[in-house]
């Protein structure tokens, strides 16, 4: 049962597991030390208190994913059953909503209220097989207002797009409505994106420009690697385990945190060997993949920190890739100040919180 739920842990979507481990930093896990960790604490922390899905059921969500046997709309809709299957009650209030209507306005499935899984399973199923008509992407931002309006709280919104909108004269630009949003409510946004044309790649990218949290991710590099959005609603830290057997198979790494000067993303000289230890098992393993976090202490503003800490995750990842791993094999997830291991109030627990996790695993 243990073995189970750790994995589980491990793979699923909305899962990051960082686990205080007595292995030797940058070290080999084996197939027997999986199955034979016990884990003594684990908790799950919350990092957000609301979430809002708005589905795209245009008729351009009826292309197929790049690379796979599907369209985008039937891969959203499965990809929305697992994650509700997976996703523990931690006592959010969540949303569903079409925001590609005919009319302009929310198709309300799920209306905001506490988040009930069967609830939310039997709503994610009334959403359509096909899509049909434009992409109203501004009026859905715009009925997004008055949703997030009577929400207490920090709030994520999934927003399923490709990147195009049927252009409403004298509305403002989707961009501009969301900065409008993030100004009033704590919001961060998280598209989902299957955009394949220049011009709708760059309204996309533009959700960047928002705010720090926010995010794209595109849709089919997420359904190889669901672990993007890692964090969106919780990440799981698991405190202590034990390892009980010698290694045979190896089937993961791990790593001890990669710690950085005070306001810096550059990374530390004296973390060249332990990268190359990385890159040789990334190599040496193709079928594995590295999520790699940021994080910041608690000094300054907070909206920096949690720049602060992305760049610190970008770091890392650079090193990577400039050492040969493809960028698709490393998820970079960024959390500023949330969950520190060290205390904020001396330099020792503020340089242990200046730090990127690392995981790695199949």
């Amino acid at each position: 049962m243990k073995r189970n739920f750790f994995k589980i842990a491990i793979m699923t979507m909305f899962i990051c597991v960082w686990a205080i481990t007595s292995v030797q930093a940058f070290g080999i896990i084996t197939r027997e030390m999986m199955e034979k960790e016990i884990i003594t604490e684990t908790d799950l922390i919350k990092t957000a208190d609301n979430f809002i899905i708005l589905f795209d059921a245009s008729s351009s969500a009826n292309e197929m994913v790049p690379g796979k046997s599907i369209s985008q709309i039937q891969a959203t809709k499965e990809l929305l059953k697992r994650s509700n299957a997976q996703l523990p009650d931690l006592g959010y209030t969540a949303g569903l909503y079409v925001y590609t209507t005919k009319s302009g306005d929310l198709r309300e499935l799920y209306a905001p209220q506490a988040y009930n899984r069967d609830a939310f399973g039997a709503a994610i199923d009334q959403l359509p097989e096909e899509g049909t008509g434009p992409t109203m992407l501004q009026s859905g931002l715009s009925s997004l207002r008055k949703v997030v309006a009577g929400l207490n709280g920090k709030t994520v919104v999934f927003i399923f797009t490709d990147g195009s909108y049927s252009q409403i004269r004298g509305t403002k630009k989707p961009l501009q409505i969301a900065q409008e949003i993030v100004k009033d409510k704590d919001v961060c946004f998280y598209l989902i994106s299957s955009a394949d044309e220049a011009a709708e790649k760059q309204v996309v990218q533009a959700v960047t420009k928002i705010n720090s949290c926010s995010r794209v991710i595109p849709l089919a590099m997420f359904l190889d690697n669901p672990q993007y959005t890692s964090g969106a609603l919780f990440i799981v830290k698991t405190t202590a385990y034990e390892r009980l057997i010698p290694v045979t198979e190896v089937v993961g790494f791990v790593a001890d945190d990669v710690l950085f000067d005070f306001n810096s993303a550059d990374l530390r000289p004296e973390y060249g060997e332990k990268k190359m230890m990385l890159v040789d098992f990334l190599q040496q393993n193709p079928d594995t993949y590295v999520v790699v976090a940021g994080f910041a202490d608690s000094v300054g503003d907070e909206e920096y920190n949690l720049g602060l800490s992305e760049r610190r995750a970008e770091s890392v990842k650079s090193a990577l890739t400039n050492a040969g791993i493809d960028g698709d094999r490393v998820v970079t997830l960024w959390f500023g100040e949330l969950n520190p291991v060290g205390d904020n109030m001396t330099e020792e627990g503020r340089q242990l919180n200046r730090r990127v996790e690392i995981a790695v695993g199949k």
